[in-house]
């Protein structure tokens, strides 16, 4: 598609590309020079629309550089990623100065802070860095090695991301964490922009399928080789405690969380069967399976959700096609002997022993 797409040339090794809040300027980083090169975007319109090209490559235009160019920032060694703060400067990582540099956007483009940390960074970000309108007092510095900042428990080590005090004119190293490797793109925003969702309330939850009361549960026959189980999830039991189904059914559960509180998230775990579902309160969920293997395979809460944690489960019991219960209880079952009033009584007593125990 002409006109879709231009290439335009940059530093050795090109990593990061990142736009200024106005939307004016684009910061691209090239790994092996140390400069951070600004584009004019305005200038780029202009130089598509004159066709003011250097060549092509693979049938894209490439932009002369010169007609786009409009600063090289001397930001440092290894620069990659650029991020944005509210008083009109840019902070670029450089990964082989393992630093933080702070550059004004605008003339005279100058570096005015560096900040050292741990170490080879790649990543970065302000506060709303990435919006139209940056807080600009932290900023996050996601490092890709440790070396030496934390305990060491193994070969395995966490990596380090470095929290920075970024609204007075000297970058302050606030905190340290250690995060699992390697540490990518995080976003930094307000606290009270974050409103997260953490019940679904009753009255909003459509689902059909929904339930609320151990009552509403129910396991039923839809069609020859189908069925349907509704569950009912609540700490600490799931009703039914018994779903049956014959070998070749296809099982469809729906399961609803029935708690309306925080941090009351259930899951629904069947191991033989690689089913492992996690609702959260007032959520509900559907799973299908094809219960082509026989036998009597448990289900449980496979997310904490009280001290009865472990006593929430209940049995999906797969029979043979076409099975028949034998009249009088399962066949082969051996009959008890008959006992003596002494042989009762001393059985008797070994079982008083066994509760005791």
């Amino acid at each position: 598609v002409p006109g879709v797409l231009y290439l335009v040339p940059i530093a050795k090794s090109p990593h990061g590309s990142d736009v200024s809040p106005d939307g004016k300027w684009i910061a691209a980083g090239g790994k092996l020079s140390p400069t951070v090169t600004v584009f004019s975007f305005e200038k780029f319109l202009k130089a598509a629309q004159a066709r003011d090209f250097s060549g092509e490559e693979d049938g894209i235009p490439v932009v002369r550089y010169e007609a786009v160019r409009e600063a090289e920032v001397q930001a440092g060694l290894g620069p990659l990623h650029t991020t944005f703060d509210d008083k009109g400067f840019a902070y670029t990582s450089l990964f082989v100065e393992s630093a933080v540099s702070k550059w004004r956007v605008g003339p005279p483009w100058d570096v005015v802070d560096k900040i050292p940390v741990q170490y080879n960074i790649g990543h970065l970000i302000a506060a709303d860095g990435d919006s139209r309108s940056p807080d600009g007092r932290y900023l996050i510095a996601m490092n890709k090695q440790s070396k030496g900042r934390h305990l060491n428990t193994g070969p395995s080590q966490p990596e380090s991301s470095q929290l920075i005090d970024i609204s007075g004119e000297k970058m302050t190293m606030l905190y340290e964490a250690f995060t699992e490797p390697e540490p990518h793109f995080a976003e930094l925003l307000r606290a009270d922009l974050i409103q997260p969702i953490e019940v679904h309330p009753r009255e909003e939850n459509t689902n059909p399928h929904a339930v609320w009361t151990p009552g509403g549960a129910k396991v039923e026959r839809t069609g020859p080789a189908a069925v349907e189980a509704t569950v009912f999830a609540m700490r600490t039991f799931f009703s039914p405690a018994v779903i049956e189904v014959e070998q070749g059914d296809t099982l469809t559960v729906h399961i609803t969380n029935g708690e309306q509180s925080r941090d009351e998230i259930h899951g629904f775990g069947v191991a033989e069967y690689n089913v492992n579902l996690v609702m959260d309160p007032g959520e509900t969920k559907t799973v299908k399976l094809v219960a082509d293997k026989t036998g009597v395979f448990p289900y449980y809460c496979t997310n904490f959700c009280s001290a009865l944690h472990q006593e929430m489960q209940g049995y999906l019991a797969v029979k043979p096609r076409g099975y028949q219960e034998p009249a009088g209880g399962p066949a082969n079952e051996p009959t008890p002997p008959a006992l003596d009033d002494d042989e009762d009584a001393e059985d008797d007593e070994h079982e008083e022993h066994a509760l005791a125990r």
